[in-house]
Formats: structure tokens, C-alpha cells, sequence
């Protein structure tokens, strides 16, 4: 995948990219959970995977970006123009999106006359990327759609979402029932969509290997609020367990320190900002036994967990 970013001389990443959708103190009251105030800056050119547990406000979000959901307040960008109902029809036509669960109005319809249905609304609707790919997926085209296994309608709406070319992918859960084969085709297809570097991918997902595998921004959420906006590999780079002797108690003051845990053999420091941490072990000629890289679903609950306590969760 080419990135929009660059390297200067000294190594430091320089963000070229202008923002593809814009949140600026948006609110949605749902039933159970009011999602915002959302300020959110998603960049163009770049796959952006929104993180959380269940009911963090991740569907609202994609949703809000569709038109299907509207705030309570605020104003939603996207492409540097603001969402209207009343005229985004042109806007919508730029961007592909897949919900977390296929429309059961289409159940009647085969893929050919889904797709049929759907090329009016798309200019740049392109029939030999659907029926290449849906001869890829191995997807009968005259099936009726309620006869297709969960993995196999997955297939066709990713297909869907991507046959009019679109600036802007919205994901929703998009590997949802696929298996190991059907998923690293996808993300292949994926890297191959992302190629010319300009167009963008917002992807709400629980699996951390395609987080791991496509992100370069993760946004985590909870609660409906957002708790960071960081981009990925800075992110790797900065969570890191260091495990040390002594005692936990000793390190209750730590620079970059989250959380010192008292193990059986010694203590286990869990960072936010392992460039300091590792400086004060340093200064202080305390070795490090053994460090380790964290992965996405602990850092999440860590992230939970100084936002629970009302902790500064910025590096």
C-alpha cells in the first residue's frame, strides 16, 4: 500500500494529507448511550480503523457519515462538504460502504440485479470489477441473495461497495463471517484499491490482525467518546512492557508509566511512552529484564482503564 507519508531528513513523519471526513462537536442521543461531542479529523489518502468494545458508538459514527443517522447537533464533513440530506446524492455516489448487516430488502434479488440496482446511483460504476470479483469470490451471480451462506453475502456487498470506485470505503465489520482464504483476499484487494494513495478507507473492526494489517490511524472509542486518535505504528512504538526486579510499589511515579504489576519473579511495567520509561531505567541503572511489544486488545483495556479513573491518556 502507498502511504501519503513522507519522511524529512531527520526521520520525523510529515502528514501531507487533508482530512477526507470532518466531526466538529457532533452528539447523537441513541436509547441507551449518547455518542460525542465528536471532533474528529479522518485523513484523506489513509485506512483508518476505529477500535472499541460493543456499543462504543463505532456503527452511529459509520452511520452518521451515510446520512442514515442523524445528530443531535453539530457538523459532519465529508470531502470538505457538508452532509445534506436534501442534496448529497452526489456525495454519496464517491463513497462505498458496507453495514455491519446486509439489507434483508435484497433478499429476493439475485447479485446480478443487486448490482443492476445499485450501478444507477454510481457514474463510475465499473461491471468488469464486478464480474471479475465475483468470479474471484466464487459467487453465483443468478442465486437468490437469502440462499447465500453468511461468508458468500459478505463477499458480494464488499464487491458492491467497491465496484463504482469510490474516493471513500465506510467498512462495518467487513470481514464478518469470511474465512482465513476469502479474508486475505480481501485484504489484498484492499491494498490494491489503496494503490493510487488518494483514496481512503474508515473501517470499524474487532479483528486486531486487520487492524494490524491495513490501519494507518486507529481511532479508539468507548462510551460513545473518543479516547485517542493515534497512528498505528507510533502507537507500537510507544506501548511496551518492560518487566524489571524490585517492587511495584517503588514505581508509582514513573515517567511514560501506566501501570507497575507485582509478578511472581518481579514487576511488570506497562508504558504509554516507552522512550521516557526507558530513560528513567536507564538514569537510574535499573535493567530491564525483558520488553515487550503490546498488542492491540490490551492496549485498549488499558486505555479504558485511565479513562475510567479519569487519568490523562495522552502520551
Amino acid at each position: 500500500m502507498q502511504s501519503k507519508r513522507n519522511r524529512s531528513k531527520e526521520g520525523e513523519t510529515v502528514m501531507k494529507e487533508s482530512n477526507v471526513i470532518l466531526f466538529q462537536d457532533v452528539v447523537k442521543t441513541r436509547e441507551n448511550i449518547q455518542v460525542g461531542p465528536l471532533n474528529i479529523q479522518i485523513p484523506q489518502g489513509c485506512v483508518t480503523a476505529i477500535v472499541g468494545t460493543n456499543g462504543s458508538g463505532k456503527t452511529t459514527l459509520l452511520s452518521m457519515c451515510m446520512g442514515f443517522v442523524h445528530p443531535d447537533r453539530g457538523v459532519i464533513s465529508i470531502f470538505q462538504e457538508q452532509i445534506q440530506s436534501d442534496r448529497d446524492a452526489a456525495l454519496k455516489a464517491r463513497i462505498g460502504f458496507v453495514g455491519e448487516h446486509p439489507n434483508s430488502d435484497d433478499n429476493d434479488w439475485t447479485a446480478d440485479q443487486l448490482a443492476a440496482f445499485t450501478a444507477q446511483w454510481y457514474p463510475k460504476w465499473d461491471w468488469q470489477f464486478y464480474q471479475h470479483h465475483v468470479t474471484k469470490y466464487g459467487i453465483p451471480p443468478k442465486k437468490k441473495l437469502h440462499k447465500l451462506s453468511k461468508g458468500m453475502r459478505r463477499k458480494l456487498d464488499l464487491i458492491i461497495a467497491m465496484s463504482p470506485q469510490p474516493e471513500l470505503l465506510l467498512l462495518d465489520e467487513p470481514s464478518s463471517g469470511l474465512d482465513p482464504l476469502a479474508w486475505r483476499m480481501m485484504i489484498d484487494d484492499m491494498h490494491t484499491y489503496l494503490q493510487d494513495g488518494k483514496r481512503s478507507v474508515v473501517i470499524a473492526t474487532h479483528s486486531i490482525e486487520e487492524v494490524k494489517r491495513l490501519a494507518d490511524y486507529i481511532l479508539f472509542m468507548y462510551k460513545g467518546q473518543v479516547l485517542q486518535m493515534v497512528e498505528k505504528d507510533a502507537m507500537f512504538d510507544a506501548w511496551k512492557e518492560f518487566f524489571i526486579d524490585g517492587k511495584a510499589d517503588d514505581y508509582d511515579r514513573v515517567p511514560g508509566l501506566v501501570k507497575a504489576i507485582q509478578e511472581r519473579y518481579g514487576v511488570r511495567l506497562i508504558s504509554n511512552n516507552a522512550e521516557k520509561l526507558e530513560a528513567f531505567l536507564q538514569k537510574n541503572e535499573i535493567p530491564a529484564l525483558q520488553t515487550k511489544s503490546m498488542e492491540l486488545d490490551d492496549i485498549l483495556a488499558y486505555l479504558i482503564e485511565l479513562n475510567d479513573e479519569g487519568r490523562n491518556i495522552q502520551r
